[in-house]
């Protein structure tokens, strides 16, 4: 079985004026949900055996926090550039691309990408993942090639 984690960066402020949107940083509140998140996912037994972020600022933050609440380091975070903004399509071919050796992997994005993505691979919508939300996926397959869309069955979703 194959679990796919979809995590949506916690609460961003709008940065400053002229700023990149890839340096906003989380509000005070969106630190305190990424942290809680952690703990909650820690409680649920929800956690991956690979985490894949995006490498915007926000992303980044959740990523450390969320990992926090887990108890357990950032050491092995894979963070890649091409998941700031990313399709759904693509967020698909990064978990169809996984080591088969990892049973449950963590993708950290934004949306609208990773909102699309869950209602591509569920039969029931979720509509729109709010920030620091985590959708769990599941597919009864033993390779991450063969998990495909709409197939996926719901574990779990988590809200702050």
């Amino acid at each position: 079985m194959k679990t796919l984690l979809l995590i949506r960066h916690a609460e961003a402020g709008w940065g400053d004026f002229g700023a990149p949107d890839v340096e906003r940083c989380l509000t005070s509140r969106g630190e305190k949900e990424a942290l809680a998140m952690g703990a909650t996912l820690l409680t649920a037994g929800v956690l991956p055996d690979v985490f894949i972020s995006s490498t915007a600022k926000r992303a980044r933050m959740s990523t450390k926090l969320i990992l926090q609440g887990m108890q357990t380091s950032e050491h092995g975070v894979i963070w890649r550039d091409d998941l700031y903004l990313a399709s759904a399509k693509k967020l698909f071919s990064v978990a169809q691309a996984c080591d088969d050796k990892v049973q449950t992997l963590a993708l950290l994005a934004h949306n609208p990408g990773l909102s699309e993505l869950a209602n591509d691979c569920l039969p029931e919508p979720i509509y729109g993942m709010s920030p620091c939300s985590v959708v769990s996926i599941t597919w009864n397959t033993m390779h991450w090639q063969d998990i495909s869309m709409a197939d996926g069955q719901l574990q779990a979703y988590f809200s702050p």
